[in-house]
């Protein structure tokens, strides 16, 4: 599972900086659907719904699907927090639960762009899981929609077997919160396995320790290239950040895959 469908117990709304990020990703984002002339969203893997409220604060309608109940909670709040914003904008926000695989069945769609954000894809169940994915995604769009996918760039974990991702400081209310990522290469094995560990230390000086492992299929820029054209997406393009930059496979944090539906 990513980030966001932790346990409750994972604090993911400090993990993320959501006014920063949100002020990074909106410009590419909006130029990108305004281009395209989307009115209508899919975001698979949503978690809190903040992309979801900023799309909606453009003007358009958006469902939001999740697996996770909590997920989904806090998504319900921040809804209810970021409602005048919505309705400023004149767009919408529903909320559905169901994981990869399942939007179809959901009755979904035809939607004019879908995204899929914060390293959720690669938790997949394989290839197979990765397909299945895929395919589901083509049928929720329309002809010629959109595809937007943001997660880790795996060509370049594999090539250098780095064990850590970009650590992350935050002061919040209970203290300190330090989140390591911790990245493990199982030999012979299909998947990343990734540590997720949070330090906190109170206001009393103390730490304490969190922890948990979840593991992600393996999906370098290649392997995803390939099964987006066997999946039915043409124009494929393979990005390095928001800016919109081509993709350095071996040098790149993230990987930003932006395709069509043929």
């Amino acid at each position: 599972m990513s980030p966001e469908h932790e346990p409750r117990t994972f604090p993911y709304g400090q993990f993320v900086d959501w006014p920063k990020r949100l002020e990074r990703e909106g410009p590419f984002f909006r130029r990108l659907f305004e281009d395209a002339g989307v009115h209508s969203v899919i975001d698979a893997g949503a978690g809190t719904a903040r992309h979801a409220i900023m799309f909606a604060s453009w003007g358009l309608d958006v469902v939001a699907v999740d697996p996770s109940e909590s997920m989904l909670e806090q998504a319900e709040a921040n809804l209810a927090d970021l409602d005048r914003e919505i309705r400023a904008g004149g767009g919408s926000v529903r909320l559905a639960q169901g994981g990869f695989g399942e939007l179809a069945s959901l009755g979904l769609g035809p939607a004019d762009a879908l995204i899929s954000t914060g390293n959720a894809l690669p938790h997949v169940s394989g290839i197979d899981g990765l397909r299945d994915a895929l395919a589901d995604f083509r049928a929720v769009l329309s002809p010629g929609g959109v595809l937007v996918l943001h997660l880790l760039n795996h060509t370049r974990l594999l090539g250098s077997r780095e064990q850590t991702i970009t650590p992350k400081v935050r002061e919040t209310e209970d203290g300190t919160r330090v989140f390591v990522r911790l990245v493990n290469y199982p030999e012979g094995a299909d998947f990343v396995s990734m540590d997720f560990l949070t330090l906190t230390r109170d206001r009393t000086g103390e730490w304490t320790l969190d922890s948990r492992t979840s593991h992600h299929t393996a999906l370098p820029h290649t392997v995803l290239a390939e099964e987006l054209g066997h999946a039915g997406f043409g124009s494929v393009e393979l990005l390095g950040d928001h800016s919109g930059r081509p993709l350095v496979p071996a040098e790149d944090e993230s990987l930003i895959v932006v395709a069509r539906a043929v």
